[in-house]
């Protein structure tokens, strides 16, 4: 994934500090038992804050002994995580949206014999139904949430849950995006900074997701407001959905 973390939090010599303490914490783990190392978040994404800790990876032999003295450890005041998985049980597990994200961006530290590489580039990539479906689902679902479900909860009579339900199929609308710039779906903490950052997306997107957004009362009237600017956004993309996916609204409408 490409996504740029310009925090403005960073601070340089945090990341070297911390990117220093990653390799030192990992060399004495450069060994036979090891299949390999992988550094991943604020070091790998190239940012680091009080806020931030340092992710490792590593990747042990089924028949290895090693263990962890701790998942959560502590170095020169930054925290470590250190998450270990058999390499063998990995090779034949699922893995998620979210962890698919996670190992995204990472920094293959330690890899002889490029077992891990090859194991990362065959788990992370979006494959193209996978693509296809979040195009599809994207379209129809935000528009669910927005449209309709938000209108029975107005009917029901409770609009906070009808705003919330609005929230909802901006998710949605997210994953849409992603799919359209052949992205995995950033983990929620990240979705609408990594959303921002996507090289493709509708004309003046920054400022028109801040008016939908925008919740200046909880009312049917401010509902009805980021509706109709959400639906000009919605309507923009539909085409190009359309197009990406080979199909007409009314035939994605009846797969998702």
């Amino acid at each position: 994934m490409s996504t740029q973390f310009s925090i403005q939090s960073s601070d340089p010599s945090l990341l070297e500090k911390a990117t220093r303490i990653a390799k030192e914490f990992a060399q004495p783990y450069r060994n036979d038992e090891i299949v390999g190392i992988v550094f991943l978040g604020a070091i790998v994404r190239g940012y680091f804050d009080h806020s931030a800790d340092i992710d490792i990876a590593l990747f042990k032999k089924q028949t290895s002994s090693i263990s962890l003295p701790s998942q959560f450890l502590k170095a020169e005041g930054i925290e470590i995580h250190c998450h270990l998985a058999d390499y063998e049980s990995e090779l034949a597990s699922d893995w998620n949206m979210a962890k698919r994200w996670t190992y995204d961006q990472r920094q293959v530290y330690y890899d002889p014999d490029g077992k891990i590489t090859a194991l990362l580039e065959h788990k992370v990539p979006l494959k193209p139904e996978e693509k296809k479906w979040l195009l599809m689902s994207g379209l129809t679902l935000s528009e669910w949430y927005i449209n309709r479900l938000s209108q029975l909860w107005v009917e029901r009579g409770n609009l906070v849950s009808a705003h919330h339900m609005f929230d909802e199929g901006l998710n949605h609308f997210f994953n849409m995006l992603f799919a359209w710039n052949n992205e995995l779906v950033a983990d929620l903490k990240w979705r609408y900074y990594c959303v921002e950052k996507l090289p493709q997306l509708p004309a003046n997107f920054q400022n028109r997701m801040k008016d939908i957004m925008l919740l200046q009362s909880f009312s049917v009237d401010e509902l009805e407001r980021r509706k109709a600017a959400f639906m000009e956004l919605w309507q923009e993309m539909q085409p190009i959905v359309e197009k990406e996916v080979q199909m007409s609204y009314d035939e994605i409408i009846q797969l998702v």
